[in-house]
């Protein structure tokens, strides 16, 4: 009877709510419950915004310069000259003259102020440019002695010596040999010795050559030395070479070699010879 009572009462209370629900929402209960329903159950899809991916920024690549090459020029092949040995004593023994000479008292006066100041720093005043103590000039004295041997170590002043100097003191020796060619050619080596060996200066190369060819001239002729060493043909030979006058020079050789002269250097003559056709092949 109770659960009859019960099913009548839920009865009722659904036409009641039914009949609510037309005169309150204009709609039938069962549509209002369905709505209701899905109200609570259903989500609500809320569209996400669309999110554009974006661009990566591209990474300029800056090409990197190449490595500029750095070309060391190439040095040019540093030409050992043949040369003869210079020592400062090569000549310190030699007896240049033969007899005894009369030195001229005015050799002194006939200088120019400025070679009378390097003459007595030389070889008159007590000091550092002093390079020899056994030469010794006397002022207004006897200096016999000292023309003697002032060639014997004229080489120990190639360094500082004037041009001028040298070339007064040359001419004067010469002039004391009186004509000897043996002694001549002895001066003349000593001269050209010096000079030679300042030979980056031009002056000092071309008087090295005048006296070469002088002496040269001298062997020639009045000597026409044979079988021996003779400085000043090897030299002339060199300074030919050097200035490029490679037919001047070999026919130099050409002469040695006829009168059998002999040279100190390590290829000798026919080394030179060699050299020199292979320089005038190169010119052609």
């Amino acid at each position: 009877m109770l659960i009859l009572k019960l099913v009548l009462i839920l009865i009722w209370t659904l036409v009641g709510a039914f009949l609510f629900s037309k005169v309150i929402f204009g709609k039938d209960a069962a549509e209002w419950l369905v709505e209701q329903w899905k109200a609570l159950t259903v989500k609500k899809v809320v569209a996400k915004p669309v999110v554009k991916p974006q661009p990566k920024p591209v990474e300029v690549v800056k090409p990197q310069p190449k490595p500029v090459a750095v070309v060391k020029p190439t040095p040019k092949p540093v030409v050992k000259e043949e040369k003869e040995e210079e020592e400062e004593d090569a000549m310190a023994n030699v007896q240049i003259f033969k007899k005894k000479i009369k030195a001229r008292a005015t050799f002194y006066e006939s200088l120019t102020d400025a070679q009378k100041a390097e003459f007595r720093s030389y070889f008159v005043d007590e000091g550092k440019d002093k390079l020899v103590k056994e030469l010794t000039y006397t002022l207004k004295g006897n200096n016999d002695a000292f023309f003697e041997r002032v060639f014997n170590y004229i080489f120990a002043f190639r360094k500082v010596i004037s041009l001028g100097l040298l070339t007064k003191l040359t001419e004067e020796l010469l002039s004391l040999s009186e004509g000897d060619s043996d002694v001549q050619t002895i001066l003349f080596e000593a001269a050209i010795r010096v000079a030679y060996a300042r030979r980056k200066a031009v002056q000092f190369l071309d008087q090295a050559e005048v006296w070469s060819k002088e002496d040269v001239k001298l062997h020639q002729t009045k000597l026409n030395t044979k079988g021996k060493i003779v400085y000043s043909f090897t030299r002339l030979a060199i300074i030919l070479e050097k200035k490029g006058q490679f037919k001047e020079a070999l026919a130099l050789v050409e002469e040695s070699k006829s009168r059998n002269l002999k040279e100190k250097t390590k290829t000798g003559l026919e080394g030179r010879k060699a050299r020199l056709l292979k320089k005038l092949a190169k010119k052609a």
